[in-house]
């Protein structure tokens, strides 16, 4: 397969957006703005992942999803986050287990946060900074998670890129790129 090739087959990502996700207006016109295919439908765990059409030149003869392969959990704040730890943490954890139990690579993307600001307490719950900081270094460990955080005017652009690299490491894997 040639480079050029390769980007033809990059640039076919269909992001899936799980129809749950909430708020995302701000994704969904930069993926509009970019040309960036996208399609909303329930994930089992996280809120976007990717397939790819049918492209029979390597043997995908329908479409792949790679759901069960790598996800973005996205949080749109802090707040959002520390309520999920205090509030919802049984069934966030179930969500993060269901992806450990099927190899998947999930990434928790919070938008707008550091972790600077939660060791400042710059969040609305009374979560306290060591419990918050404590239960994100966790869920690292126990479940093998990533966390980033993102400027929410990134965060589109941040999981195309994620996405589509995850891809180009796939295809170079399978020895099917020159």
């Amino acid at each position: 397969m040639t480079n050029k090739r390769l980007k033809e087959i990059l640039d076919s990502i269909t992001i899936i957006c799980d129809s749950r996700e909430q708020e995302n207006s701000h994704i969904l016109d930069y993926f509009d703005k970019h040309g960036i295919k996208h399609i909303s439908r329930k994930l089992d765990y996280g809120d976007y992942s990717f397939e790819l059409p049918p492209i029979s030149d390597i043997g995908f003869n329908e479409v792949t999803t790679f759901e069960s392969r790598i996800c973005v959990e996205r949080k749109n704040s802090l707040d959002e986050l520390s309520g999920n730890i205090a509030q919802s943490r049984e069934r966030f954890e179930r969500e993060l287990q269901r992806a450990k139990e099927n190899h998947a690579k999930l990434i928790l993307m919070v938008e707008d946060g550091t972790y600077l600001q939660i060791m400042k307490h710059k969040y609305k719950t009374d979560l306290n900074e060591r419990s918050y900081l404590a239960s994100l270094f966790s869920f690292k460990a126990r479940y093998g998670i990533e966390i980033e955080f993102i400027e929410n005017k990134l965060s589109g652009w941040y999981m195309f890129q994620t996405f589509k690299y995850f891809l180009r490491e796939e295809l170079l894997n399978l020895k099917m790129v020159v």
